[in-house]
């Protein structure tokens, strides 16, 4: 995989990095604000929750205490962080337009994969991932431990993409000095595996210059990577995985579900980092 791109310092930290945590009258609600209080912690930023948010008026998130959700955010945390409330009404517009004002670097939102308390079922999620420049964590309704993304898995595939994957992961080592976790198939088609150590050197060159910590973790699965990292991460003691959002739906996602809903809903509720596949992605580095 031979691409070359810039390697910048992370920005300025005079204007803060912010978090955008998404919340509604709910468990799944109050991880998301949990999360990104830890995320805040982990970036040197600030949180901003959003507890008034719909895809219509008529489909709108639950009111959330938002000073409740605070007190819960400031148990998970060693230290105080800069918390802003948003009381007006967002839309999936105007709220991406409140990120790019506000460097906001990601959205946090609780996915309920029954659909029966939290806002975000994972059609919504995916609705709300699908326009984002943006990443954006989702997490189910356990909350996170102040240990929490001490180790991150980064599944790497035979996909170009690699980039943006391994970018994003790196970003835990170099602001938490998070190990990251290199996972990969050992496939034994030539062609393959050609394919996939291209990717894997290209990885190791930009962490060796980042001075980013990392492992490589090799498999044999007959399974997608980004799936099989979800049941890897638990034997690790990973708490995220890193994955890219498929950018054009295929007959077989109407057929058969979109690869992602199994991700993110996913049964052990795993924080899962969703990147999308667009020319203007968002990133620390450029």
């Amino acid at each position: 995989m031979e691409e070359n791109i810039t390697i910048q310092e992370p920005v300025d930290q005079k204007k803060k990095l912010n978090i955008l945590a998404i919340a509604d009258d709910s468990d799944y609600g109050r991880a998301a604000v949990c999360h990104g209080a830890m995320l805040a912690a982990v970036f040197s930023g600030s949180l901003t929750i959003v507890s008034k948010f719909g895809f219509a008026y008529e489909d709108h998130t639950p009111y959330a205490d938002g000073d409740a959700w605070l007190l819960y955010a400031q148990k998970v945390v060693d230290h105080n962080i800069e918390t802003i409330m948003l009381p007006h009404y967002y839309f999936p517009e105007t709220l991406y337009q409140y990120a790019e004002e506000t460097n906001t670097i990601m959205y946090v939102i609780g996915v309920d994969k029954s659909g029966n308390e939290g806002f975000f079922s994972l059609r919504k999620a995916l609705r709300f991932i699908k326009g984002s420049r943006l990443p954006v964590m989702t997490v189910g309704k356990e909350l996170p431990d102040k240990e929490i993304y001490q180790h991150v898995v980064l599944p790497l595939d035979i996909e170009r993409q690699a980039k943006e994957k391994a970018l994003w992961a790196g970003y835990f080592s170099r602001f938490y000095q998070s190990t990251i976790h290199i996972l990969h198939n050992d496939y034994k088609d030539a062609g393959l595996k050609r394919q996939v150590n291209d990717n894997i050197a290209f990885v190791e060159k930009l962490y060796q210059n980042l001075e980013v910590k990392y492992e490589l973790d090799s498999v044999s699965v007959n399974q997608d990577i980004d799936r099989y990292s979800i049941e890897y991460a638990p034997t690790i003691g990973a708490s995220l995985t890193v994955i890219m959002m498929t950018r054009y739906v295929t007959l077989g996602d109407l057929l058969t579900g979109r690869r992602e809903k199994k991700i993110i809903g996913n049964p052990q509720s795993l924080p899962v980092l969703c990147i999308n596949q667009r020319d203007d992605l968002y990133v620390l580095c450029t």
